[in-house]
């Protein structure tokens, strides 16, 4: 697990840096009616992280009878050409957003990440036990394949976040 948590902590400290100078009106800003501000694609992020925490405790309660299958989660998540569209509970709030209350939020967000991580006291586990439910864009995934797919999904929106301050030039 100390391979996820270092990847984990270098994404975080990259997304973090892609704030860094940002204002609170920039952060709040959205392309268009259709899409997130930078402040809700973090909001996002640390939802689905905190989720995924509480997914992996559930995931570890089960019994070890799943038979994971094979699949390119890095390929998946990262292409970011293939849109998903987020379950209405992990979308974001439209109010407004400070820099600070972001900071916290994913500052929250990984300290129950690790901590789950933290609490995993049988490795040999993660493949072979899964949450009861799917995943929503790819089924029915092991424990394993959450843990893998959090870092990723944060990777994939720091791309995001890219591509929202191209569009104000702050890049």
């Amino acid at each position: 697990m100390l391979a996820i948590q270092e990847q984990q902590n270098t994404t975080r400290k990259h997304l973090l840096s892609l704030l860094d100078g940002i204002s609170d009106t920039q952060l709040n800003w959205k392309p268009n009616e259709h899409t997130w501000s930078i402040a809700q694609v973090v909001q996002h992020i640390a939802s689905v992280q905190g989720g995924a925490a509480k997914i992996i405790q559930l995931g570890l309660a089960q019994e070890p009878t799943f038979v994971p299958r094979d699949i390119p989660l890095d390929e998946m998540i990262l292409d970011r050409s293939k849109k998903f569209n987020a379950p209405e509970r992990l979308h974001p709030s439209a109010e407004p957003k400070t820099l600070e209350q972001l900071q916290e939020i994913l500052h929250n967000s990984q300290e129950q990440f690790i901590g789950a991580l933290g609490s995993i006291e049988d490795e040999s586990l993660l493949d072979k036990t899964a949450p009861p439910m799917p995943h929503p864009a790819f089924g029915h995934l092991s424990t394993n394949q959450w843990i893998m797919a959090a870092p990723l999904h944060e990777q994939r929106h720091i791309k995001q976040i890219e591509e929202i301050k191209e569009q104000l030039q702050l890049s």
